[in-house]
């Protein structure tokens, strides 16, 4: 009898978890049975594996610059179930990721490379995009099922085998890169976030070209029908088209070169007496 009022329990549990939530700014749907607070623990697990191998950005100028562009980035998304966290990873790599929960991470190799705030307001945008989809979620619905949401614990605990093969499931969805359909929606969604934050959302389409150009490999032809990721070509016409459909008035925002050089290339450069000034 205990069983079955466990059982009953667990289901209970379980539809009250189930739910379709809104997974863009533009009135996209899902079905989601993970409730938040599991997502919540899945990212902060995630999260601390990473920052165990991980070394991370010291400089707190650079840091508190990359949390006020996110937190702007936050203040528009229409996710604000969760709290959001914006690190800066020492390494050369030209990269981005989020984890579940509200972990984003970027790369000082990206941040070198970028020119301007607005891409930076669009790459942590596209980041929290995937956020906001929960793009990682889904994928790990999709792969473990109810299984995952009756197995997982994790707590203040080191992950055991089964939750350590999430973790690596995980890591291997959001640093690999996620399918041609979520990354198409973390474009526009970080497009959309970077103009109505108040940045020029077409800093996405001059991040894409960037991008673009430092690439060592770019697929053509037959090539492309074999890729999961999109190629940037698609990428950058996906987003010209939607930007035509902004407001008129996004596409006077500023870019802010002039601030992101002062405040984050000076100090990566190695001039630690750049500008100190926030975004307020």
């Amino acid at each position: 009898m205990k069983k079955i009022y466990t059982l009953i329990t667990v289901i209970a549990l379980f539809i009250s978890a189930c739910g379709v939530v809104r997974t863009s700014p533009f009135g996209e749907e899902s079905f989601i049975f993970i409730p938040t607070s599991q997502e919540v623990a899945i990212g902060r697990q995630a999260a601390a594996e990473i920052e165990r191998k991980a070394k991370l950005c010291k400089d707190p100028v650079i840091n508190r610059y990359v949390q006020e562009v996110g937190q702007k980035i936050v203040a528009v998304c229409g996710r604000h179930d969760i709290t959001y966290h914006f690190k800066v990873i020492e390494s050369d790599e030209l990269n981005a990721f989020s984890l579940p929960g509200g972990w984003v991470y970027i790369y000082t190799g990206l941040l070198k490379h970028l020119d301007n705030e607005a891409e930076l307001a669009f790459v942590l945008g596209h980041e929290v995009g995937h956020i906001v989809g929960r793009h990682a979620i889904r994928r790990l619905q999709l792969i473990y099922g109810i299984n995952l949401l009756l197995s997982l614990a994790f707590r203040e605990h080191q992950p055991t085998v089964a939750e350590k093969e999430i973790l690596n499931v995980l890591y291997r969805i959001v640093v690999a890169g996620y399918s041609r359909k979520e990354e198409f929606e973390a474009d526009a969604m970080g497009a959309y976030f970077t103009g109505k934050a108040g940045w020029n959302p077409v800093a996405s389409v001059e991040t894409i070209k960037l991008l673009d150009s430092l690439m060592k490999f770019k697929p053509n032809g037959i090539t492309e029908l074999f890729m999961d990721h999109p190629t940037n070509r698609e990428r950058i016409e996906r987003l010209n088209r939607l930007i035509s459909t902004f407001p008129k008035s996004w596409l006077t925002n500023p870019f802010n070169e002039d601030r992101y050089r002062e405040i984050v290339l000076r100090r990566l450069n190695g001039d630690t007496k750049g500008s100190k000034k926030s975004l307020k």
